[in-house]
């Protein structure tokens, strides 16, 4: 099951998501003790890798423009807003083989509309 997400205008049938942030905490091994302290410096920004499905070259170029320009955008999912997030890794786009099929009540065929796999990572910026 895939929920209706956008990237910016366009349309992204998310089906799966994973998150992940990283922490930076350094330990300083003291000179003749026999502990460790511990620093807390911050958190880099929360990565989200998006996986799901992009109907139609158009709204594959779209994504690809803006991975390549570095251009922030608006990631909507059905639960929040997410502004000023940009793709810091290459889109990966598969095509899915397919005859045909009707997605949100628009029915697509394989001969006029490619349907892509996505893989995207995006960050806040």
């Amino acid at each position: 099951m895939s929920a209706l997400w956008y990237w910016n205008t366009t349309p992204i049938y998310v089906s799966d998501q994973d998150i992940e942030r990283e922490v930076k905490i350094a330990e300083i091994f003291i000179l003749d003790a026999t502990d460790t302290s511990k620093h807390y410096y911050g958190a880099g920004s929360e990565h989200r890798t998006l996986k799901g499905l992009v109907i139609g070259d158009t709204n594959r170029n779209a994504i690809l423009s803006d991975a390549i320009n570095g251009t922030s955008r608006t990631l909507t999912t059905p639960w929040t807003t997410y502004p000023n997030m940009k793709i810091i890794s290459k889109p990966k786009f598969a095509n899915v083989k397919y005859s045909g099929g009707t997605i949100d009540g628009v029915t697509y065929t394989a001969n006029s509309t490619p349907i892509y796999q996505l893989d995207l990572e995006v960050v806040q910026s």
